[in-house]
């Protein structure tokens, strides 16, 4: 990956980065049930997609010569390794130091959630209290926690990555 690319990935992870980061302020500053709803992650998986679709977009634009398949990946994780990092950073400086309380809140909005949702599939009480049990124990924000979420969000966004840089890699001329 030449440095090039790198700045301009670089620059792109800071950008997602930081709005991730205005996402969740603006949901923290409105409403912490904001968090539970499943469009946010929708909305999140696009910004995320859309801003590393436009590094990979741009760093092809740039690059020299054929963009290969491993320049194409090395721009996109990058950028969304940088951007998930630092969204990371700031939802565990948010839950465990600036407000632990809405940490709080957001669990018990969320076990809510689960509870109305598990008995709309009909599952037995008995189950639906073992899972919240469960859930009640579980600190969704502790380091260990976030960074299983950090590290599963990077799988998933790198086989959508994979894709991706299939997509804009250029092929080496043949004749035939």
């Amino acid at each position: 990956m030449e440095s090039s690319s790198k700045k301009l990935a670089t620059s792109y992870g800071v950008y997602l980065g930081i709005a991730l980061v205005l996402v969740s302020v603006l949901i923290y500053a409105f409403s912490l049930e904001l968090m539970t709803e499943w469009y946010m992650m929708v909305i999140n998986l696009v910004l995320i997609l859309v801003l590393s679709i436009m590094a990979v977009r741009q760093a092809k634009k740039i690059h020299p010569g054929l963009f290969s398949f491993k320049s194409a990946f090395a721009t996109y994780f990058l950028t969304i390794f940088l951007g998930l990092l630092i969204a990371t950073v700031f939802s565990l400086l948010l839950f465990n130091v600036i407000d632990p309380d809405a940490a709080q809140t957001l669990k018990e909005l969320t076990m809510e959630k689960q509870m109305a949702m598990l008995e709309n599939f009909g599952v037995p009480e008995a189950q639906i209290n073992e899972q919240m049990a469960k859930m009640e124990q579980e600190n969704t924000f502790s380091l260990k926690n976030v960074l299983i979420g950090f590290a599963s969000q990077l799988v998933l966004f790198s086989l959508i990555g994979l894709i991706i840089a299939l997509i804009f890699r250029e092929k080496e001329p043949t004749n035939v």
